[in-house]
């Protein structure tokens, strides 16, 4: 009888079944294959970025990236999400195997004299069971095809986990570059209320001497009072840059990582390919392609439902109405329980869940084209942007030295006595304003750059392998910022 138990649970574990899901195709790219003429030139070339470290060349920032990969909660989130998934597909997946349970078991049940027709008594029965119970042979692929459903899940929250990795390298990236640009706004606000707080006390000594007016003196206080608002300003910003970054990095540092608004901060080049290469790259895209699989597989799974379920029990052991005789003498006892159900009236309940499953795959399919549209979209934006912004910014470079020298001539023309004050502080505000915005359009360069890096996919690769090995980045040397 242990021949047969054993010989059943082997049949039973390598019986296998076809699967009724559909035969799963990659669909076609919903985008063109080049990038739109907008767009620009693009570098040819390999566009990923497979350790950002290649991208992000201060050595300051890339020690806060590092903490932030360690401590940020999101990541934290998007890893525990990724072992809830792999989980999951490990429950499934031993769903293929009979379980095997041990039962030891004790009934004891009084019979009355209804029952026996004479004098009642106690009947009491013993047993000891090895075996399994309803093991689901998987003829139609069902089993098989759930799971495939939660194998491409796992893949797609890895992919998911990825991104999130790519998303929190940008954010400090660029939390880091905001500070960056307001710590040189407030900068700039500060030595400019310096300067203009020396031309009012210079107005005002004219005033007193007869040679300004006291128009001339409203303007520049005018002009002090507004410097003064920007320093408030500036000063608030980077307070918020400051706690926006601490969050991102999870954990303390030291302030000494933090820019000063006086360097730049660098960043790598970004090679562009043709779009089918980032299709290839991005965690995004390939996260919701697993998706559609796994809503493929589902399919299977609801169409092998309308076919009959057969299951078996079988269990060997030993039976006696007497403890002390459990094991002794000839005890032994087996089960063996094939089921065959076949679905007949389930009104509407399989056809509704296939339905629901087809419904589900054309869902994801519109999600996974979408993902691909807004990808592309991204792309494109970020290079169209990129030729733009380089123009104004050498624009606006040529600007501030002319408002520069046109400041200092009028100043000039002003203390010789050739011009009168409006002059000085029209070209005062124009150089200044000048100035903010090359700041402004500097980070807006640095942005787009960030912005392109991770549309294309790129940078998480180098460091999580990095990390996995232990490496670490080293710590800057202090220095005053």
């Amino acid at each position: 009888m242990k021949r047969h138990l054993i010989a059943a649970t082997v049949a039973a574990t390598l019986a296998t079944g076809c699967s009724m899901a559909p035969d799963y195709e990659t669909p076609p790219s919903p985008v063109d294959e080049i990038w739109p003429l907008s767009a620009g030139e693009a570098d040819m070339g390999n566009s990923a970025i497979e350790d950002w470290r290649t991208f992000v060349l201060d050595p300051r920032l890339q020690v806060l990236v590092e903490r932030a990969l360690e401590h940020n909660r999101d990541l934290r989130v998007a890893v525990q999400t990724l072992r809830r998934a792999e989980a999951l597909y490990g429950v499934q997946r031993s769903q293929k195997f009979p379980d095997i349970d041990l039962g030891v078991r004790g009934s004891n049940q009084r019979l009355g004299e209804a029952v026996t027709g004479g004098e009642s008594r106690i009947d009491r029965q013993y047993s000891v069971d090895l075996g399994m119970t309803a093991y689901e042979i998987d003829f139609w692929g069902r089993l098989a095809s759930l799971e495939e459903q939660a194998l491409q899940s796992f893949l797609a929250t890895d992919e998911a986990r990825r991104n999130t990795h790519i998303a929190v390298v940008s954010q400090v990236i660029t939390a880091y570059l905001t500070l960056a640009a307001d710590r040189a706004l407030l900068r700039l606000a500060n030595e400019t209320l310096s300067t203009q707080s020396a031309s009012l006390a210079l107005t005002e000594r004219s005033f007193e001497n007869g040679v300004a007016t006291g128009l001339d003196v409203a303007q520049a206080q005018v002009t002090v009072a507004i410097a003064q608002v920007d320093v408030a300003n500036y000063t608030n910003r980077v307070a918020a840059d400051i706690n926006a970054l601490a969050v991102l990095v999870g954990t303390g540092y030291d302030p000494i990582l933090l820019p000063d608004g006086r360097r730049e901060i660098e960043l790598g080049p970004i090679q562009v390919g043709m779009p089918s290469a980032m299709l290839m790259q991005r965690p995004d895209i390939r996260s919701a392609e697993h998706t559609l699989m796994a809503a493929n597989a589902n399919i299977g799974a609801a169409r092998a439902a309308f076919f009959p379920n057969i299951s078996l029990t079988a269990t060997a052991g030993v039976l006696s109405g007497d403890l002390d005789d459990l094991f002794s003498g000839d005890a032994r006892s087996w089960n063996f329980t094939p089921t065959l159900t076949q679905p007949i009236f389930h009104w509407g309940e399989l056809s509704g869940n296939l339905d629901v499953a087809k419904a589900d795959r054309e869902i994801a399919l519109a999600q996974y084209e979408r993902t691909i549209q807004l990808a592309f979209q991204e792309v494109a934006n970020a290079l169209a942007s990129r030729r733009n912004l380089a123009d104004q910014f050498m624009a606006q470079q040529q600007l501030v030295a002319a408002y520069r020298d046109s400041y200092e001539l009028s100043d000039l023309r002003f203390r010789q006595g050739v011009d009168n004050f409006f002059s000085v502080l029209d070209s005062q505000r124009n150089y200044y304003q000048a100035e903010q915005d090359l700041i402004s359009l500097r980070l807006s360069q640095q942005a787009n750059l960030v912005a392109l890096f991770k549309a294309m996919g790129g940078g998480w690769t180098g460091s999580w392998q990095a990390r996995e090995q232990g490496d670490q980045t080293p710590e800057p040397e202090s220095e005053a910022p």
